[in-house]
């Protein structure tokens, strides 16, 4: 059996949408109120956004390991990929919208980060399957 049949698309979709609902409005909400700070004179709030999209990555990698006690890890794995699927489609989209360009740099950059990102939500799984893995 294919490692694709073996993971529950539901569960990794609903723990994918948890982590997009955690990590993509205080992103948004700090983008709208601090666009117009000056390069080097920024606000702390923007301290907020990578704390929430961490988060909404080790809460969404919990939430899908927790669903699939079997295998943690793996449906952890593939809600943070989900959900960072979604914001690599978005941030390439609206690059190209706006006129931006797509440069080789921002692509490694997206994906060091998609890295990170998912690495976090196994961080979560892992949590989880070890919470279930307790008498």
């Amino acid at each position: 059996m294919a490692v694709a049949e073996r993971i529950d698309l539901r569960s990794a979709g609903e723990a994918a949408l948890l982590t997009l609902a955690i990590a993509v409005p205080p992103v948004v909400i700090v983008s709208i109120l601090k666009s117009d700070d000056p390069p080097g004179q920024e606000s702390n709030l923007w301290l907020l956004p990578p704390i929430a999209l961490l988060s909404g990555f080790a809460v969404g990698g919990y939430l899908a390991g927790k669903c699939q006690r079997r295998t943690p890890m793996m449906h952890a794995a593939a809600a943070g990929g989900m959900a960072f699927a979604v914001l690599f489609v978005y941030g390439l989209g609206r690059r190209l919208i706006g006129g931006d360009g797509v440069a080789l740099t921002y692509i490694i950059r997206l994906l060091l980060l998609a890295q990170i990102c998912v690495s976090t939500a196994l961080l979560g799984g892992y949590v989880a399957g070890r919470r279930s893995a307790r008498p």
